[in-house]
């Protein structure tokens, strides 16, 4: 018996036979067919389930993250740190965690107790998001904790890594700072140099012009 064929601009072409194929499988692996059917049906339904689920996690993480900073700008910092915590904790796996975490830090910061709060921020440093606030962060917590050494080798290490980032003339001014105080007044003048050349019409340029001013105002020790 000759194969079936059909017609289309007046040709005539075998028609597809891979229907056939297909269903006359199905008509000898019943059971196999039926069990790949379930186990695909059970998988698109555990699929859905876990984004659901999961997207209900994120909510819920969210919503107790703003209740905590909520919290901590009334001026209760003890239950915002618990409420921080407990996001952290619980909900850990979602995008509200590391937020949690950076704000624990700044809480901690606020009340002086900065290798706490730098402890917090180093949890962070792998998050691509928050990496450059955490790493700044670590600075000002060295510095206000009296290693100027270390708070400048941090903001170094922030300059390095994130050369265009908002937070970098920020980071140049921080810098010239701790090498003020930590005496090298000759690195704090190439720093203040620095910003003003990298960003001429912003306000650190301006603050580093009147910085340059007040360390050529000032006069030289006297020799013994």
């Amino acid at each position: 018996m000759p194969e079936t064929t059909w017609v289309e601009s007046g040709k005539a072409e075998i028609a597809p036979r891979k229907f056939d194929v297909a269903l006359n499988w199905i008509k000898h692996n019943r059971e196999t067919f039926i069990g790949s059917v379930v186990i695909l049906l059970a998988a698109a339904i555990f699929a859905a389930y876990f984004f659901i689920h999961y997207r209900g996690l994120r909510d819920t993480a969210w919503k107790n993250l703003f209740i905590a900073q909520q919290i901590g700008y009334g001026g209760n910092l003890a239950a915002s740190q618990q409420q921080l915590s407990d996001v952290e904790k619980n909900y850990g796996n979602t995008s509200a965690a590391p937020y949690a975490i950076l704000t624990k830090g700044d809480i901690l910061f606020a009340q002086g107790k900065f290798k706490d709060a730098a402890a917090e921020y180093n949890k962070v440093l792998s998050n691509d998001d928050l990496a450059p606030f955490a790493s700044y962060n670590i600075g000002k917590c060295k510095e206000a904790d009296g290693d100027l050494a270390g708070a400048q080798a941090q903001y170094s290490d922030f300059l390095s890594k994130y050369p265009d980032h908002f937070m970098a003339p920020e980071a140049h001014a921080s810098l010239a700072h701790a090498q003020e105080l930590s005496g090298s007044k000759d690195l704090a003048k190439a720093t203040y140099e620095k910003i003003v050349l990298l960003y001429p019409d912003s306000s650190w340029a301006l603050q580093a012009k009147a910085r340059l001013v007040g360390q050529a105002a000032k006069p030289a020790p006297a020799k013994k």
